[in-house]
């Protein structure tokens, strides 16, 4: 009887223990099932973040090119700008050294000296509507009302004003081969020389 205990508690010992490693094998099991599962998962999370930053960068590398292609635009209208505001700066600067020598005060008439080292005689300046004039005959061309001469025109030769005095008319432009120019410098020719043309 003895013998017989002793064979079923060995038995049950027996048993007992192979179903405790049987556990153990399915809790091994179960942790490295888990250890395949978070590898896989961790895979997926780092191509889904690699594709996601992926399309982001494209997406902020497009939005780059269009934003170079606006500051190339802006830069290109830049230099238009500054190039022409420099134009119009020279062109500013000549008609005040313009008015500087004519010395026009803002009214429909208007006062010069027609040279300070002469006895001051007076001519009255005009401002009038833009014309063209004629000349009547070979005429010389002055720096300035009573000034030097500058050159001699020929008879029926043409040009443009828009200021006159009593006895002169400043040349503002003039025709070459049919294509007017804009006078560079002063140029004064005496009003009996010339004819106003309709």
């Amino acid at each position: 009887m003895k013998i017989l205990f002793s064979f079923f508690v060995l038995v049950s010992l027996l048993h007992s223990s192979s179903s405790e490693i049987g556990i153990m094998e399915e809790v091994v099991d179960d942790i490295t099932q888990l250890k395949n599962d978070y590898k896989v998962c961790r895979e997926d999370l780092k191509n889904r973040f690699v594709k996601t930053d992926y399309n982001e960068l494209k997406k902020y590398q497009v939005l780059l090119k269009k934003e170079k292609l606006k500051n190339q635009k802006m830069l290109e209208d830049m230099k238009w700008f500054t190039k022409t505001i420099e134009t119009l700066e020279n062109d500013l600067n000549k008609k005040k050294e313009e008015l500087s020598k004519v010395k026009l005060v803002q009214k429909k008439k208007k006062t010069i000296l027609a040279d300070k080292k002469l006895p001051k005689k007076v001519e009255t300046i005009e401002i009038i509507k833009p014309s063209t004039f004629r000349l009547k005959s070979d005429a010389f061309i002055y720096d300035k009302i009573d000034g030097t001469k500058l050159d001699k025109w020929r008879k029926n030769r043409t040009f443009t004003t828009n200021i006159k005095s009593q006895n002169w008319v400043k040349i503002t432009g003039y025709f070459v081969k049919k294509t007017w120019k804009k006078a560079q410098k002063d140029m004064w020719i005496k009003s009996s020389r010339v004819f106003k043309r309709n």
